[in-house]
């Protein structure tokens, strides 16, 4: 005969693992990913929009840095990624009036769904000196191949170029 704190405890213990089981499959689980960055600076605008880009092959990369470096002559070289192993994720901001602005990937986590790509932008304070002309911050880097799809979170920051 089974007592009532038994079967209290047998419920736990299937409502329990019951959680555990829902846990292990979630979206929730991330792994923070290596990278390297290829390069960060900013541009005259380009003909490309702000946003992620996944890059996945030579060609896709290729495209890319033509457009990206397409105010440039000459053209600087492309820089060599393996995509048997890599993928390029570059980060490209908003064209920006002024200088001073940056973009920055600061964490890559991967999860079942693909990459959660976590980057800073820095706007310049009003006590900071810039330059007058446009601008259009990025951050290329490269990290090991994933599948699924990438999705950018940005965090707003403000340099404070006041002297104490």
């Amino acid at each position: 005969m089974i007592n009532s704190v038994t079967k209290t405890i047998m419920s736990f213990c299937i409502v329990g693992s019951l959680f555990i089981a829902g846990c292990a499959g979630s979206d929730t689980e991330q792994q923070e990913m290596p990278f390297q960055t290829v390069e960060q600076r900013g541009v005259s605008p380009t003909q490309l929009t702000s946003g992620i880009y996944v890059l996945r092959t030579a060609t896709e990369w290729s495209n890319f840095w033509s457009v990206l470096k397409s105010s440039m002559i000459p053209q600087p070289p492309l820089p060599l990624v393996d995509f048997s192993e890599n993928v390029v994720i570059a980060v490209v901001d908003h064209s920006r009036s002024t200088g001073g602005h940056s973009i920055t990937i600061t964490h890559l986590l991967k999860s079942t769904a693909g990459m959660v790509v976590q980057a800073v932008h820095q706007s310049p304070g009003q006590d900071c000196l810039v330059t007058q002309a446009l601008d259009q911050p990025y951050h290329i880097v490269t990290t090991p191949v994933f599948s699924g799809e990438a999705t950018l979170k940005v965090t707003e920051t403000v340099l404070n170029c006041s002297t104490p």
